[in-house]
């Protein structure tokens, strides 16, 4: 995931700052490995299979002791549920609508969490990238939204990719320029929010 690299984060804070010199936005970035356990998909997947291995040990030619049963299926529910919560096989377990659901909550919840919104002019930008789902979704505040057109928000937020470090810096720095034409630099700074990106876990 590119946003555990101690790279992602100095590249990031980098173009943040840069951006910034030349617009009156704030710019914050918060990368997240996921937007949500989706632990009733794995709890559902791990019920699933040892429902179905209960069927299997009934169906068996041989009686099975009624206490290996229980041990067999605890262990199978368990093992099951933890293997489903790596990600490459947790990312095809959930539904595309439910992760881009999932993305789109986690991102309102971090604009207020990180005070987003707590600019003078409203003019507050996030920048929300999370892994497992593979989307970068932008949050602009109100400021920024009356000042920009729609056409270029969109091409601003198809630019962006979560696949690798210079693919999301390349949407990051497509959208730093769309933010200096329509909202250039004021003389000063009436906030400055951090510049570094956000880490989630």
């Amino acid at each position: 995931m590119i946003h555990r690299s101690e790279e992602f984060s100095q590249a990031v804070e980098a173009l943040v700052a840069e951006i910034e010199t030349r617009t009156d936005a704030e710019v914050v970035v918060v990368a997240s490995a996921r937007s949500d356990t989706y632990a009733d998909v794995r709890y559902l997947a791990a019920s699933v299979l040892t429902f179905a291995s209960l069927a299997l040990l009934i169906e068996l030619p041989v009686a099975v002791p009624p206490l290996w049963v229980m041990i067999d299926l605890v262990f199978i529910w368990l093992s099951t549920a933890w293997i489903c919560d790596a990600d490459p096989i947790l990312s095809r377990l959930v539904s595309t609508r439910r992760k881009l659901s999932a993305v789109k909550e986690a991102a309102a919840a971090e604009f207020h969490v990180e005070s987003v919104h707590a600019t003078p002019n409203r003019t507050g930008l996030l920048v929300y990238l999370s892994a497992l789902e593979g989307r970068v979704e932008i949050i602009p505040d109100l400021g920024l939204e009356a000042r920009i057109p729609t056409g270029r928000w969109a091409a601003a937020i198809d630019s962006f990719h979560h696949r690798d470090l210079d693919h999301f810096l390349g949407g990051l720095r497509e959208m730093g320029t769309v933010l200096a034409e329509y909202v250039p630099k004021l003389e000063h700074d009436a906030i400055d929010l951090p510049n570094a990106p956000r880490i989630r876990s």
